[in-house]
């Protein structure tokens, strides 16, 4: 596996310990931001160069690595280039091969043709490179404790891009959970209290899947965030790296840099499936976010309850998959089943199938890409 300069941890036993960032690593966080401040305006290898060098305090190499990866995806950088680089390099290189050796005169001849110095012109050849940008200032302002966090934040979700199957128990905020999971679409079953925790999610990792495994592990990653802001929570994820097998656990009180409060929100595809419904349904309310639905031990959450105005009895329960495989959908009905609904409609993205294979025999399924017909789905309800 390629070289990750975020996972900062060790292997104990048949476990991977991620090495945080902690309060003792503030002195020399600080003077990283100090040195990178002082590189503002200057070429970016040279602030590489500098960071390859002792700091007046010094981390441990895999803590400095880490909290550089995330200074760079913080920073912001800017190109030193008069002329765009690939059409100055198309004009100098094709004035070079007709004067072959002389390389300061190709440069002339095409500065003066379009009006700029030599030394702009020298200087905008390369400037799309990343080592030849500029280094900027950083888009937020970071203090070494919030540098920490972030960097803790970053060294998660990196192992859990290696992770075949995560196990979330929350408590408190469990719902924004769920609905977060969802609103990413990762592939996910939720069970009902457990050992105190509200609700038990059990979410596929991206090393289960055939396709798309960078783009879910970045929407599993984003879940971690959130776990900041419940009461209490578990999470044990079973890794692969560099070929092993490892359990990873983290656990409430990890200093891990918390996403925004949590708010209630809607996707953009549902905020227009809704809006659309209502116009070309008027006699049927749209309940968003109805209430979960106990299957057995387990909880399955609907995105949606379609009801009839003046006639209650006629009530639909409407899901959205995500990321999805066949397998993963037959389970999803299989709990409806047990839960006794006979009315459901799954609505699946055709743009986010994980394998091959047929979907469930006998599911009323309405296939959408980017957006959810809300016209099939009345037909579907109203035949």
């Amino acid at each position: 596996m390629p070289f990750d300069a975020r996972l900062n941890c060790s292997v104990v036993g048949d476990t991977v310990v991620p090495r945080f960032l902690e309060e003792h690593d503030h002195p020399w966080l600080r003077s990283l931001l100090e040195e990178r401040e002082r590189f503002v305006g200057r070429l970016q290898r040279e602030l590489d160069a500098r960071f390859r060098e002792p700091l007046p305090s010094e981390g441990r190499p895999g803590k400095k690595r880490l909290a550089i990866h995330v200074l760079a995806r913080l920073g912001r950088s800017q190109r030193d280039a008069v002329v765009p680089p690939r059409h100055a390099r198309a004009l100098v290189f094709g004035e070079a091969a007709r004067t072959p050796g002389a390389t300061a005169l190709a440069l002339s001849r095409v500065a003066a043709s379009l009006g700029v110095t030599v030394a702009q012109l020298d200087a905008s050849l390369f400037a799309d490179l990343p080592e030849e940008r500029l280094v900027a200032g950083l888009a937020i302002p970071l203090s070494p404790g919030e540098l920490a966090l972030r960097a803790n934040l970053a060294l998660a979700q990196a192992l859990l891009s290696r992770a075949a199957c995560v196990t979330i128990e929350a408590e408190g905020n469990a719902r924004a959970l769920v609905r977060h999971a969802k609103l990413r679409g990762l592939i996910c079953t939720v069970a009902g209290r457990v050992a105190g925790s509200d609700a038990v999610l059990e979410v596929s990792g991206p090393l289960t899947l055939f396709r798309h495994t960078l783009l879910y592990g970045r929407a599993l990653g984003h879940l971690v965030p959130l776990l900041a802001w419940c009461r209490r929570f578990r999470l044990r994820a079973a890794c692969v790296l560099e070929d092993r097998h490892l359990a990873l656990q983290l656990g409430t009180g990890d200093p891990i840099f918390p996403t925004a409060e949590p708010r209630r929100y809607d996707s953009r595809l549902e905020e227009r499936f809704a809006r659309e419904f209502r116009r070309l349904a008027p006699d049927w309310d749209v309940l968003r976010e109805p209430e979960p639905v106990a299957a057995g031990a387990a909880l399955v959450f609907p995105d949606f309850a379609l009801q009839h105005r003046y006639e209650p009895s006629r009530r639909w329960l409407l899901e959205i998959a995500g990321f999805w495989t066949p397998e993963y959908l037959a389970r999803k009905l299989a709990l409806y089943r047990v839960a006794q609904v006979p009315n459901l409609i799954l609505c699946v993205d055709e743009d986010r199938a994980c394998a091959d294979g047929d979907l469930p025999a006998g599911a009323l399924v309405v296939r959408f890409r980017r957006r959810l017909d809300a016209a099939a789905v009345r037909r579907l309800i109203e035949s």
